[in-house]
């Protein structure tokens, strides 16, 4: 990307010393100098172009990073909630059973 915005400033730099040198002798030292302060100019807008890319491009991979951190943690979550019901099912089976010993349990005490 760096090399993009070099091969840029380098073509925009050579286009503009192309246009000094054919405005040659007929060039007033105020076109000449103009020239160069919109070619000075287009090269900081470039540059700060470039900047702003690489720091979007560095958000962009700290939000990646956060988001994988998010995908980890909610897996994590997923596997604990899984275990939780595991557990509950048991627990819910274990009562079921007992519940079902102690209704034979009255039942044979109320034939007696």
């Amino acid at each position: 990307m760096k090399q993009a915005r070099s091969y840029q400033s380098l073509s925009l730099l050579a286009a503009s010393a192309l246009f000094v040198a054919l405005l040659g002798g007929c060039a007033s030292t105020d076109s000449v100098t103009r020239a160069q302060a919109t070619a000075d100019s287009a090269l900081s807008k470039a540059n700060e172009a470039s900047a702003s890319a690489s720091a979007a491009k560095a958000d962009a991979a700290q939000a990646s990073q956060k988001a994988d951190q998010a995908k980890t943690s909610a897996a994590a979550a997923e596997s604990t909630a899984a275990e939780a019901k595991a557990t509950a099912d048991a627990a819910k089976a274990e009562v079921d059973r007992l519940a079902e010993k102690i209704d034979r349990m009255f039942k044979k005490t109320m034939q007696k």
